[in-house]
């Protein structure tokens, strides 16, 4: 039970970035890179943070398996993030 709401928590924040750049394509015309590494850097900081707000709040015996989920979340939303923003690059170079 804990562990599924750790992923669907986890979920809603990767979201966060993905929204952002498909409800505000604007911000990301003049400068990909800066703003791709300013989300980036921000979504780690943040969901580290709640990783290990997470893990030592709740005295989870079994860290490595949240870590490991956390890690593997991260990855995935960063990539589909990362294809929102390639359909935007492409998009604006036409």
């Amino acid at each position: 039970m804990i562990l599924t709401l750790y992923c669907f928590s986890l979920i809603v924040l990767c979201l966060i970035p993905i929204l952002i750049i498909k409800l505000k394509p604007a911000l990301f015309y003049n400068s990909y890179l800066k703003q791709h590494i300013l989300i980036f850097l921000t979504k780690l900081i943040i969901i580290s943070m709640f990783i290990y707000i997470f893990i030592s709040n709740l005295s989870i015996s079994n860290s490595k398996l949240f870590i490991i989920v956390g890690c593997f979340i991260c990855v995935i939303f960063h990539f589909i993030e990362g294809f929102f923003l390639q359909k935007i690059i492409v998009n604006d170079d036409k």
